[in-house]
């Protein structure tokens, strides 16, 4: 795959995770049962708690894998926590119906999906690099990281 259909690729899967985020923020505040808002929340904050658990089992193991891939391991967890940080922040904002919250959760779901493609780039490079316990770790955070985009697109849905 070249580099420009790679890039074009991810920025089509960028504006649609932007689109669908949006969508769902426009429905945060025109649902009818505010109970329904708030299950999609606190749905979305299990799945943050859950890539928190990724995440600190990851940070175990980094330093199994081979030195040339450790920083690149190290960059992904710290992108998908960052991504983490500010999902769990705009679910706050949109909890409280805050101001900006439109804006914030369109902002996490760009964020999970930057986290997403890089963790999936870092996960093939530790399969190639026979890091096969970290590769497993890292899909299992990619699967975490789009399980949290997924809420978004089920809520918008």
């Amino acid at each position: 795959m070249t580099s420009a259909t790679t890039s074009t690729k991810g920025k089509t899967t960028t504006r649609l995770a932007a689109a669908s985020l949006l969508a769902l923020a426009m429905m945060l505040g025109a649902c009818s049962a505010p109970a329904e808002v708030e299950q999609f929340i606190a749905d979305a904050q299990s799945q943050a708690e859950a890539i928190d658990g990724d995440l600190q089992e990851l940070e175990k193991q980094v330093t199994a894998v081979p030195d040339a891939l450790r920083g690149d391991v190290t960059d992904a967890v710290a992108s998908a926590q960052a991504a983490t940080d500010e999902a769990r922040a705009a679910l706050e904002q949109a909890k409280d119906s805050e101001d900006g919250a439109v804006v914030a959760l369109e902002d996490a779901q760009v964020a999970l999906e930057a986290a997403s493609a890089e963790v999936k780039h870092v996960t093939e490079q530790a399969r190639e690099s026979g890091a096969g316990t970290v590769a497993d770790l890292l899909a299992g955070l990619q699967e975490q990281i789009d399980a949290l985009r997924g809420e978004t697109e089920n809520a918008a849905a």
